[in-house]
């Protein structure tokens, strides 16, 4: 009796230290964020055109209104979204609303750091006069 008092115990003991130990989250990397913010001056050229977002393969959205340049992460009109600490990919599709003119994709790689702000303008000017 007194040992499968042992043996329960023992299970007991191990099992909290199991879960304690797998259930501790603080820190990984996964939980630490920084901002991503996407802007372009698309009311510039003599082409209206629709700005889609993809980050990480996802469509996070369309941008709504031209800004002449990205100060802060959370300004207006920008396209802002939290994301997790590390490399992400993007697409930026530029699509005519009528005709075939203006219409490219660009991608591009970063890095975030936490807590970080990353900035990415799209200067209409420089992509359509190369």
């Amino acid at each position: 009796m007194k040992r499968l008092v042992l043996k329960i115990i023992s299970a007991f003991i191990c099992g909290v230290v199991f879960i304690s130990c797998s259930s501790d989250n603080v820190g990984k990397i996964e939980d630490r964020t920084g901002i991503v913010t996407f802007g372009a001056n698309f009311h510039i050229i003599n082409c209206i055109t629709t700005v889609t977002i993809f980050l990480d393969s996802e469509n996070i959205g369309t941008l709504q209104n031209p800004v002449d340049a990205i100060a802060d992460c959370e300004e207006t009109g920008n396209l802002t979204k939290e994301i997790s600490v590390g490399k992400h990919t993007y697409r930026i599709e530029i699509r005519p609303l009528l005709g075939e003119g203006c219409k490219k994709d660009i991608t591009g790689t970063f890095v975030i750091s936490e807590n970080e702000c990353k900035k990415i303008f799209v200067d209409f000017l420089q992509v359509f006069n190369k």
